[in-house]
């Protein structure tokens, strides 16, 4: 396991999918703290995770790290081969990267409170919603594609997947996206947190997510990687 991990750092345009990795991870941060905060929905992993921390009264990035750790562990014991550098660098970053910046935005952009509750400032908002979860559907893309390790999320999704022989994995993912949505609306029952408008930008995601994946993905190998696609 350690000789895996210790070669990507000597793979052909290591520095490249390591930058590519990278930014993808921090404009992933960038983009959710906008998501959180106009609460139109966000992906399905941080749907639940949001509503857990507050339910519980953590950070996001500390419940959320917290609960990736649980998932490297069970990664490290069914199929190691899925962990890279990336794995590290997600599992640890995104979460605190976004607090980051809903710090900074309560600090330098109160304007975007506003902007969130404001029933006439809707048409910001919509136009906020739109691109937020455009350009983080486009940076994950990036991050996937680099292919330094899946996110223990991702991870745990592969797994079932190759478990699941005899169902198709695009069916597997979906319904195990479908139930960790399930597990956030359990968790927020009784606590007062409303999440009906969240679901909106769950669902979109988990539809265009797969799609931009691939576009992405066909881009950074011919235009980034200069790899040629294989007929």
């Amino acid at each position: 396991m350690a000789n895996k991990f210790l070669r990507q750092f000597i793979v052909p345009q290591f520095w490249k999918k390591f930058c590519i990795m990278i930014g993808g991870i921090f404009f992933m941060g960038f983009f959710l703290s906008f998501l959180i905060e106009i609460k139109w929905g966000t992906d399905p992993y941080t749907f639940q995770n949001t509503i857990i921390s507050r339910r519980i009264g953590w950070q996001f990035g500390t419940w959320q790290l917290v609960l990736n750790l649980a998932m490297l562990v069970v990664m490290v014991i069914i199929n190691w081969r899925l962990i890279g550098l990336g794995t590290i660098a997600n599992m640890v970053l995104i979460g605190y990267i976004s607090d980051f910046f809903r710090w900074v935005w309560a600090k330098t952009f109160p304007a975007l409170t506003t902007i969130c509750s404001s029933p006439e400032m809707l048409w910001a908002k919509i136009l906020m919603f739109s691109a937020a979860i455009l350009l983080f559907v486009i940076s994950a893309a990036f991050y996937i594609n680099a292919e330094m390790g899946l996110s223990p999320y991702d991870g745990i999704a592969t797994i079932i997947g190759e478990k699941l022989k005899k169902i198709p994995k695009a069916v597997s993912r979906m319904c195990y996206d479908l139930f960790v949505i399930v597990v956030g609306l359990l968790s927020s029952i009784g606590s007062g947190i409303d999440i009906a408008t969240s679901l909106v930008g769950s669902i979109v995601m988990a539809l265009t997510l797969g799609p931009a994946i691939q576009l992405v993905g066909r881009f950074v190998r011919r235009r980034i990687l200069k790899i040629e696609e294989k007929k």
